[in-house]
């Protein structure tokens, strides 16, 4: 049989191929055997060597039509003939406009429960949506329908052929993700200035601060292609939460090859199954989400769906309930000026516009768009919230109440119809207008797709011509890279870590340089000028090489690496979820958790200093900056209230300054161990602790400069020591390069000071023994007093 035509546009036509090719489908033996009866090349096998040049061709039968039917052209528009197309009927709009609808009537909060219970309507479930004219054209919702039954002669193959052919942005597929939907999002989040991976407040300025996460939440997402782009996007400044149904269509987050999953944390909600309808689910998932960050997450995505295979042009009524309880669960989630989009199909139905119309009550702004990557045949479409309203509990305690309604009467034949007052509605004559709008413009744009499709069915010859150049420009506007997707590549160490350390790289002697340990105030002194430009952490005991301070480099997810006394890198034992291509100064500490014989051990990785982070390099920002982002980093991938934890904890080191250490030690108890000795432990903030060894002193600023105070004008300035120039610290990016003042990691890390509590007297308040080669807590505190001067 042969080969189904390619959709290549140089493709040759059947016939002529079929001349020349069919002969290549018989075998040697059996061209032989041919030869031997008197067979020649383009000559049939008659006597008179007439008869076929080529053999029969098979009949390409697709679903369970019969043999010869031809599609109905009553299902197509008047203007089409059978198999033609006007390419003239479609336009194409790059970049796509937006038009918002700003609330400026009554807002959710002048909404009492009692209220909005009264808008609810009842009746006969509805079956079908050719009466639903009340918010678009008649004559579109006519066409709508009437396209889609154009299709139910056409097979699921037949459709997918035609769709490759006929729509102009086909070409772009999943670009670099595992799917299309991540391909939408990057369309919605371009055409939408880019308000959900960089929002902004009504005056420009950032909503997120440059210290903090970006919280999204991905629902009814599974397998996540909007999460994988969000993660692209921000890498591990972002922090996602993902919620969707247990099963085949769950998160697959190991083809996540655009962006890493480590800073995606999967939640099912209190039932452990995903499913958006059940309450209790919701509430689960809005409390796990508030124990990360309590104010809400900045947006969230929705973009569930399910079959209705045969059932196609009441998709919408079936799937009145699952729009509710995206929207619901998205109220309930956001934080104040938080952001939303949620994947929607057919708005014709009083209870979708009222839905809608609750939502827009309860943002400052809404759209509803149809972007170029979601495929004009379809019904598909998004609603886009802008800056959620700050009061709008009574909207989502009633939108609560509307969702266990519906589950309580998934089998009665009454259903419930209008959730909103439909005068009222009326009376908002602007969000009317829009509504209609929206689905004409929407229905006819459908209209025209569907009947593109039908005529690219019927005739196999016609051909989108632009869908190249289409795609090149969609990619660019949406700050795609144009190259195919694959799977990331794990590198040999030596060959990452050159990667990483770029001009690092060339001399590596800087790698095993020790730390000065201090055990005397002599040492102190030489080694310390100014306290104001020192920092410390406090760091474990370090009873054995493993948990000792080392760098540690990740060359994929679970393959984490450590450079040991031996100069050499080697596997961690332990498993931390860290990010592939980052590279660190840290520590694996033991955490506890109780006290006494009930004490619990966890082994944890803390981070004292960064060089680069899952690809962002940090390595020449100031020490205190490139602490921040340690701590930004791990935040983002920890997850401390995971049930099924198959990682330790991860978290950046606490630090302070020099000039503190007297209330740093202040701070500090005894805790009981299981042995029943007593031990200085340093507190952490999810009820842990950790007992220190000693202390890292870090120096932010480079050998030439050290910091002062003007008592003239009360500022912070750097003298260079060198040069003897002073400059004041708001004057640093003017006049000179940060590198210049503050150190960079490799400077720090070379610079770095060492205490070590090798006798537990060294940390007590009333240790003065007088040994040379221990250094003492009161000794300390006093030298520090001492170079402070009178207060």
């Amino acid at each position: 049989m042969m080969e189904e035509q390619s959709d290549d546009e140089n493709a040759e036509p059947a016939p002529k191929k079929i001349k020349r090719e069919w002969v290549k489908s018989y075998s040697e033996k059996a061209m032989e055997m041919m030869k031997k009866m008197g067979y020649e090349n383009d000559k049939g096998l008659g006597k008179s060597n007439q008869g076929r040049l080529e053999p029969v061709i098979a009949v390409q039968q697709d679903g369970r039509r019969g043999f010869g039917l031809k599609l109905d052209a009553a299902h197509l528009a008047a203007h089409l003939a059978a198999g033609q197309w006007d390419p003239s009927c479609e336009e194409l709009e790059m970049p796509e406009t937006v038009k918002w609808l700003t609330n400026v009537g009554p807002k959710a909060s002048q909404y009492t429960l009692d209220q909005l219970m009264g808008f609810v309507v009842r009746g006969e479930r509805k079956r079908t949506l050719e009466d639903e004219n009340r918010y678009c054209d008649p004559e579109v919702l006519h066409h709508i329908l009437n396209a889609k039954s154009a299709f139910d002669d056409l097979n699921d193959a037949e459709k997918r052929r035609a769709r490759s052919r006929c729509n102009p942005f086909e070409t772009i597929r999943s670009s670099i993700f595992l799917n299309r939907a991540a391909v939408k999002m990057a369309n919605i989040d371009s055409m939408c200035d880019f308000m959900f991976t960089n929002p902004r407040d009504l005056e420009g300025r950032a909503l997120v601060d440059p210290k903090d996460l970006l919280y999204f939440t991905d629902m009814c997402a599974g397998p996540g292609g909007f999460s994988e782009y969000v993660l692209f996007r921000k890498s591990w400044e972002a922090k996602g939460f993902g919620f969707t149904l247990r099963g085949a269509n769950d998160f697959k987050l190991e083809k996540f090859f655009a962006a890493s999953p480590e800073s995606f944390d999967t939640y099912y909600g209190v039932k452990d199954d995903g499913n958006i309808f059940d309450d209790q689910n919701q509430d689960s998932l809005n409390e796990y989400i508030r124990f990360h960050t309590p104010e809400g997450v900045h947006f969230a995505m929705a973009d569930g769906g399910f079959s209705v295979e045969g059932e196609e042009n009441i998709q919408e009524i079936l799937s009145k309930q699952l729009y509710l309880c995206q929207c619901l669960t998205a109220l309930k989630i956001l934080r104040k000026n938080g952001n939303f989009v949620c994947k929607l199909f057919d708005l014709f139905t009083p209870f979708s516009v009222g839905l809608i119309y609750l939502m827009y009550k309860c943002f400052h702004q809404i759209a509803i768009i149809k972007p170029n990557s979601s495929r004009p045949a379809n019904s598909e479409r998004y609603l886009v919230c802008k800056y959620k309203l700050e009061e709008t509990t009574d909207v989502i305690n009633y939108m609560n109440t509307i969702n266990v309604m519906l589950n309580e009467d998934r089998e009665s034949v009454d259903d419930i119809l209008e959730i909103f007052d439909a005068n009222e509605i009326a009376a908002d004559g602007e969000f009317v207008s829009y509504v209609i709008e929206s689905n004409n413009a929407i229905g006819r744009k459908q209209i025209t797709g569907l009947h593109k499709l039908s005529a690219f069915a019927q005739n196999p010859e016609l051909k989108e011509t632009r869908q190249s150049e289409v795609r090149q420009q969609c990619l660019k506007m949406w700050a795609l890279p144009d190259k195919l997707r694959k799977a990331p590549e794990t590198k040999p160490p030596d060959h990452l870590l050159k990667e990483l350390l770029l001009d690092w790289s060339q001399d590596r002697r800087w790698l095993n340089v020790q730390p000065i340990e201090m055990n005397s105030v002599t040492a102190l002194a030489n080694c310390i000028q100014n306290v104001r430009d020192w920092i410390f952490m406090p760091i474990g005991r370090e009873e054995t090489n493993n948990n000792s301070c080392s760098l540690f480099m990740c060359r994929s997810r679970g393959h984490l690496l450590r450079y040991t006394e031996h100069k050499k890198w080697e596997p961690v034992e332990t498993s931390f979820e860290v990010q592939a291509r980052s590279i660190f100064f840290g520590q694996i500490v033991s955490e506890f958790y109780g006290e006494g014989r009930t004490i619990q051990r966890v082994p944890a990785l803390h981070i004292i200093d960064g060089i680069c982070l899952g690809g962002i390099d940090i390595r020449r920002r100031a020490l205190c900056d490139r602490i921040s982002m340690c701590d930004k980093y791990a935040r983002s991938l920890n997850k401390p209230y995971k049930k099924e934890r198959t990682y330790g904890p991860l978290r950046s080191n606490p630090y302070f300054r020099l000039p503190d250490m007297q209330s740093f030690f202040g701070d500090m108890r005894q805790y009981v161990l299981k042995d029943s000795s007593k031990r200085f432990g340093f507190s952490l903030d999810d009820n842990k602790f950790f007992v220190p060894g000693g202390i890292l002193m870090l120096c932010e600023l480079t050998p030439n400069y050290m910091s002062a105070k003007s008592r003239s004008c009360n500022q912070i300035y750097y003298f260079n020591t060198t040069s003897q120039e002073s400059l004041y610290k708001d004057d640093v990016p003017k006049f000179k390069k940060e590198a210049e003042i503050f150190g960079s990691f490799r400077q720090n890390y070379m610079r770095r000071l060492l205490w070590k509590w090798t006798d537990l007297r060294q940390v007590e308040e009333q240790a003065h023994e007088d040994n040379p080669n221990l250094l003492f807590r009161s000794q300390f505190v006093k030298f520090i007093a001492d170079k402070l001067g009178p207060a």
